[in-house]
């Protein structure tokens, strides 16, 4: 993840664009038998009902004996809060909450004497100034010191093969798949991301990034094959 440098033979391939509300939604399948390593950045756009992310492998590019593929990392971006008048101690892990203003709630990632860092879980990532924040298993409360700041920031969270994007406007998740991570060995070369049906609007997009590079090719051979990339904007 971090260090990623753009070359010429790596390859790129959409989740274009569109409301995934009203199904679940699969990338297209992505051959990994060319590349050692694939990236998958989703985009939650301007409505983001919260919905599952998980990850499926198969033995061919119409999904063949299609299974669920293990991890147990992602990446989200987050956003740092200044805050003054601080009373008693914030904690990792709990959730945020801002009353008396903008409503939104974030988990806290870190702790410092005069801001955190946060992963914004619903409403917005535009916060009220001077309003309370309050943590909700410490019971600590702060007042914001402005309205957010650093939204670009990467911070990274464990899982168990699933996560959930927040129902947070303009946000970006990562996940990282190593194309030894396939279950190789019983021909499955095949990767797929699956957006659950949010039961709302939900405007996103993805791209995967894929590097190591096993030839040097130019261009390389597709990944996506006779596949057509579609958008269902339901």
């Amino acid at each position: 993840m971090f260090g990623k440098e753009l070359v010429q033979n790596m390859g790129f391939v959409q989740m274009a664009p569109q409301d995934f509300n009203g199904a679940a939604t699969g990338s297209a399948w992505i051959d990994l038998s060319k590349y050692g390593h694939a990236t998958f950045v989703f985009m939650a756009g301007e409505s983001a009902d919260d919905a599952a992310i998980t990850f499926k492998e198969a033995t061919s590019n119409t999904g063949t004996g299609s299974q669920a593929l293990t991890y147990t990392k992602y990446w989200s971006t987050g956003q740092r809060l200044n805050i003054d008048t601080v009373v008693g101690t914030f904690a990792v892990g709990e959730t945020l909450t801002q009353t008396g203003g903008s409503a939104n709630t974030a988990y806290i990632y870190s702790v410092s004497s005069d801001h955190l860092m946060v992963i914004p879980l619903t409403n917005g990532t535009t916060w009220t100034d001077d309003a309370v924040i309050t943590g909700g298993t410490s019971g600590a409360t702060a007042a914001m010191d402005g309205t957010g700041t650093d939204e670009d920031i990467l911070l990274d969270r464990t899982c168990s093969s699933t996560f959930t994007y927040a129902s947070t406007t303009f946000k970006t998740y990562i996940v990282e798949i190593d194309a030894d991570s396939l279950t190789i060995a019983d021909g499955y070369r095949y990767v797929q991301a699956n957006i659950a049906n949010p039961g709302g609007a939900s405007i996103g997009a993805g791209l995967w990034i894929l590097s190591q590079p096993r030839q040097r090719g130019v261009p390389m051979p597709s990944a996506l094959g006779a596949q057509k990339i579609v958008a269902d904007f339901a």
